[in-house]
């Protein structure tokens, strides 16, 4: 939700329409997807976290509002991989007036996510308490993109990053599905993806070492 007031000649009566952006990265070595929020700087719920977003522009396109939304959180250029979850419209989702949102997910390489960023990078399955409906959104999310995990390509590169091991494989998967996979069907999944290769196993610190997955240029 943008930090704008939701003002004009005929506010009461004509809803807001704002991007939200649900934005993942996956922290390999704590093997945890993270969700990017960022503490607002304005009433309502000054100093509260949320989800970035921005209230759309007269012909903006969503992939535009997404990018603008996405520098609540340190990240500019290039932008990542985008996608649409759904439509919030709850009347009184936002307590300022009308409003809906169409929430959008981005996936990041995981070099993006910077200490020094101005965000908050939380594990999916633990999100902080949040504003408005955004921990809907993230719950939404994590639904909907545990279907597109593994049948997505740009969605599921852009998470794994250029190459994974079978353990981020099942971890992404849990995290996202919330119950652990069948490695058996995972292990098949992945054989039959396309541009997806193997690649050895990963070094070892101990027990048998994990095989590695690596994504073709």
């Amino acid at each position: 939700m943008s930090n704008a007031p939701l003002s004009g000649p005929d506010s009461s009566f004509l809803s807001i329409v704002c991007v939200d952006v649900v934005a993942l990265a996956y922290d390999r070595g704590a093997r945890r997807v993270l969700v990017g929020t960022h503490r607002r700087e304005i009433a309502p719920f000054r100093g509260k976290q949320a989800l970035p977003g921005v209230v759309v522009h007269s012909g903006e396109r969503l992939r535009d509002a997404a990018g603008r939304a996405l520098v609540k959180l340190g990240i500019t250029a290039p932008l990542p991989a985008l996608g649409q979850l759904r439509t919030f419209d709850e009347p009184s989702r936002d307590p300022r007036g009308p409003s809906l949102s169409i929430a959008m997910w981005a996936a990041l390489p995981d070099h993006t996510v910077l200490p020094h960023q101005p965000a908050l990078w939380a594990p999916i399955d633990a999100a902080p308490t949040l504003v408005f409906d955004h921990n809907e959104m993230v719950e939404d999310a994590r639904a909907i993109l545990a279907e597109r995990l593994w049948r997505d390509i740009e969605f599921t590169r852009n998470l794994t990053g250029a190459e994974f091991t079978a353990t981020d494989a099942v971890a992404i998967t849990e995290q996202l599905s919330g119950k652990p996979p069948h490695r058996a069907n995972l292990n098949r999944d992945l054989a039959h993806l396309a541009g997806l290769v193997e690649a050895g196993t990963a070094p070892g610190t101990g027990g048998r070492p994990p095989k590695l997955w690596r994504w073709e240029a």
